[in-house]
């Protein structure tokens, strides 16, 4: 609870700065003006934490992780780059991909849920 009432401070706080520059700039004639910058600043938000999360999610792997199927080490072929399409929009993501030499697959441990 207490760890809420300290998120909710800080967006309060984020929300009066930004609310600020709209007003500065004349951005907030309305209505609709309103509710466009509150669907945009909400879509930033939500982008954002999206992108950071998922970088977080794809954290620095071991050299060789093993491959899924046989468990043997894969080789490190670089990074895949796509767009994730998400309810809010699309996010970045880059991942390590790997082929295993055994089973001849490419894999994405990021793919691979936690402790697998």
């Amino acid at each position: 609870m207490a760890r809420n009432k300290a998120l909710e401070e800080r967006v309060k706080s984020l929300v009066a700065e930004m609310l600020a520059e709209e007003e500065a700039e004349g951005q907030l004639e309305n209505i609709n003006d309103i509710e466009d910058a509150m669907v945009r600043m909400g879509d930033l938000v939500a982008r954002e934490f999206g992108v950071q999360a998922l970088a977080a999610q794809t954290r620095p792997l071991p050299e060789a992780p093993c491959c899924p199927d046989c468990g043997q080490a894969g080789e490190h072929l670089g990074k895949r780059e796509r767009e994730l399409i998400t309810r809010r929009g699309q996010v970045p993501l880059s991942e390590a991909k790997y082929r295993c030499h055994k089973c001849r697959r490419l894999f994405f441990p990021s793919d691979c849920p936690a402790g697998a």
